[in-house]
């Protein structure tokens, strides 16, 4: 799984998106807790995994 995680200046205003793994994203959310940095994340599903019969149904 990969996750996009938005930072927000201090204006509250989003700032370039990255792309990221999960030992990225503990990493980072670690550093967010000690400097008090706004994020915004959500997860993206992995391209290059065929896709479950499952998620073929979803809209």
């Amino acid at each position: 799984m990969r996750f996009e995680i938005t930072p927000y200046d201090d204006h509250g205003t989003p700032t370039t998106p990255d792309v990221v793994d999960l030992p990225a994203l503990r990493e980072r959310l670690a550093q967010a807790t000690v400097t008090g940095e706004r994020l915004h994340i959500r997860p993206r599903p992995r391209h290059d995994r065929p896709v479950t019969r499952h998620q073929e149904h979803r809209p």
